[in-house]
């Protein structure tokens, strides 16, 4: 899988994800693909995705989403058709102001002979919701008595 081709592909996931546009992001990943994060994994298709596009802008939107840039990213052949790049996040809110806040992910991505390449994988390092609660953007689960 060529360089150019990820590069190509981060870039214009990075400006979806900064422009919100989750269902152009949508469009970078296989039919069927996985996510896993510290809470376990789950399978989704892409109809599922972007059903729940809708919702997933809105939460951005609610907790003061403002950009969302790459700060790096590795990019690690594992064989012929498969290539797993590790993208650092730096993402900006309201009430962080200026301050890039760091994550990373990495995508496992597929590229047959004849198709550009798809995210068929991608691991998210951090809890998100749990970062979002340290920094004061969502509000805790008040517990009941």
């Amino acid at each position: 899988m060529g360089r150019d081709e990820l590069d190509t592909l981060f870039k214009q996931y990075e400006t979806a994800f900064n422009n919100l546009d989750l269902k152009t992001i949508s469009e970078f990943y296989a039919d069927t693909f996985m996510s896993a994060g510290p809470k376990g994994v789950i399978a989704q298709d892409k109809k599922e995705f972007e059903e729940k596009a809708k919702q997933a802008v809105g939460f951005y939107r609610s907790v003061g989403h403002k950009s969302a840039r790459i700060i790096s990213k590795r990019i690690m052949p594992i064989c012929d058709n498969y290539t797993m790049v590790v993208v650092r996040w730096g993402v900006t809110f309201e009430k962080t102001g200026s301050k890039l806040i760091e994550f990373d992910i990495s995508y496992i991505v597929y590229e047959s002979a004849n198709n550009s390449p798809s995210i068929i994988f991608f691991i998210s390092h951090q809890d998100e919701e749990e970062a979002m609660e340290k920094l004061g953007l969502l509000n805790k689960k008040k517990e009941e008595v």
